[in-house]
């Protein structure tokens, strides 16, 4: 039988959850209109806004929190044309480099007083409120979820073939794996990644990057450029290498390219997070059943095996934002309900991972066919991943990065993959390139990092 994404929420909203840190409510508020809420593609944040009209019903019948959808690579541009028109969203989901940028830039809304209200013992071993945003003593950013992106393995196709545990895997195996199956099964891919230029791109060779060691900037010397490295060098020759096995078009794909090809079985291999399983479990069941997510393969040198892991959170715009308070009040809600908590993850399994000890350990977490039909899977997007965290906006967990949004905005590393499989540019020369770019945004905002 399919699996259908509907039926998961139908059956969490069964359970009869309890909201066990629900706050109490203030007085009702008098305000009303639409206070509009950002999220990037998926339901989650339907379900999310959900819970904060079941607030508002209680406490603020006049208002109506409405998602918007906004691109992943979207929000900034769209963020700031908002404010010149003085009329931003009241509330934004969002990705931890723009995250990052905004708070440091000042303009957003502290919220330690949210996260206070939240629990901050609640987290989930291994994590951070920092992670999510917090800076000159300030936390910024509430948590939503975490999200890695991993190896994702056909291993049907690697048992046909032979092969080894991809969890045993370094980077020497995983080329000659992907160069073996591409030549035994050459009606598929051996691996699929992001080449094109954009944001998935940056994530994918982000993980790599850091996977040899090497950086964008060093966050503890005032985030002094480091990228024109022999790490960066030997990142991107890797990508090369791992070029000549992927689909022809990759070098156009970005994320729901990635996610197309290994839902069809275009490819034995792919790097994404945890939204393709939720794919093929709805359109390709064999592809679903045969597929399992496992930790990066580590790189020869270093062990590391670095994820893109983006802690993703909410925001609130501090300028012409008449909602505030509210606001405050209805993501406190949704925050401190297991119940909602649980709806939210179960939306799209195992993409969104539950950051509350509470909720990651819950029996009613744990109701839902992936709990049975891709435990090992689940387990390691949602714990095994995380030893392994890594992004553009943290590098190497080693402190924020303000500057992160300004590098993704410019398509900076995606546009240094490039020169490196397009215009066949020396991976080493690729890297001054990229390098200069970086110092470039590093000078024009020295604003903010003093």
């Amino acid at each position: 039988m399919t699996i259908k994404r509907r039926e998961f929420l139908a059956g969490t909203a069964a359970t009869g959850l309890l909201g066990a840190f629900a706050a109490p409510s203030l007085a009702q508020s008098t305000k009303s209109g639409t206070v509009r809420v950002w999220g990037e593609p998926g339901p989650y944040g339907g379900v999310a806004v959900a819970a904060m009209n079941e607030w508002a019903q209680k406490n603020a019948p006049g208002l109506k929190f409405e998602i918007e959808t906004i691109p992943w690579d979207g929000v900034y541009v769209k963020l700031m044309t908002d404010l010149a028109a003085r009329r931003p969203p009241a509330l934004i989901s969002v990705e931890s480099p723009l995250a990052m940028q905004l708070m440091a830039e000042e303009l957003l809304v502290p919220l330690d007083d949210v996260a206070d209200k939240v629990g901050r013992d609640r987290l989930v071993p291994g994590l951070k409120w920092d992670f999510w945003g917090a800076w000159k003593g300030k936390q910024y950013v509430i948590p939503a979820h975490h999200q890695p992106h991993l190896l994702l393995v056909r291993t049907d196709i690697t048992r046909e073939l032979g092969l080894t545990d991809p969890d045993t895997w370094t980077w020497i195996d995983l080329a000659n794996v992907a160069r073996t199956i591409s030549q035994k099964k050459p009606e598929v891919a051996g691996i699929c990644m992001a080449l094109g230029r954009n944001l998935c791109t940056d994530y994918h060779f982000a993980a790599l990057l850091h996977q040899a060691g090497g950086r964008m900037f060093a966050q503890e010397n005032k985030f002094e450029v480091t990228f024109d490295s022999a790490e960066t060098a030997e990142a991107l020759e890797f990508v090369r290498e791992l070029h000549q096995f992927m689909p022809k078009g990759a070098v156009e794909y970005s994320f729901l390219q990635v996610v197309d090809a290994h839902v069809t079985g275009r490819t034995a291999m792919s790097f994404y997070w945890g939204r393709t399983l939720g794919r093929a479990a709805e359109e390709a069941k064999p592809v679903f059943e045969a597929t399992e997510a496992f930790n990066h393969a580590r790189h020869p040198k270093t062990g590391r095996r670095s994820n893109w892991n983006d802690f993703q959170g909410w925001i609130i715009p501090a300028q012409n934002n008449p909602y505030i308070d509210e606001v405050k009040q209805a993501l406190t809600y949704q925050q401190t309900s297991k119940e909602w908590l649980v709806k939210y993850c179960h939306s799209l399994m195992p993409n969104v991972a539950p950051v509350y000890k509470d909720v990651a350990d819950s029996a009613e977490l744990k109701n839902h066919p992936f709990y049975s039909s891709k435990s090992k899977t689940v387990d390691t997007y949602f714990k095994a991943s995380l030893e392994h965290s890594s992004s553009t906006a943290n590098e190497m967990l080693k402190g924020v990065n303000p500057l992160a949004g300004f590098v993704h905005g410019r398509s900076v590393l995606a546009q240094t993959v490039q020169k490196v499989v397009i215009d066949k540019m020396a991976p080493r020369d690729a890297a001054k390139w990229g390098a200069r770019e970086l110092d470039t945004i590093r000078k024009e905002n020295m604003r903010l990092i003093g």
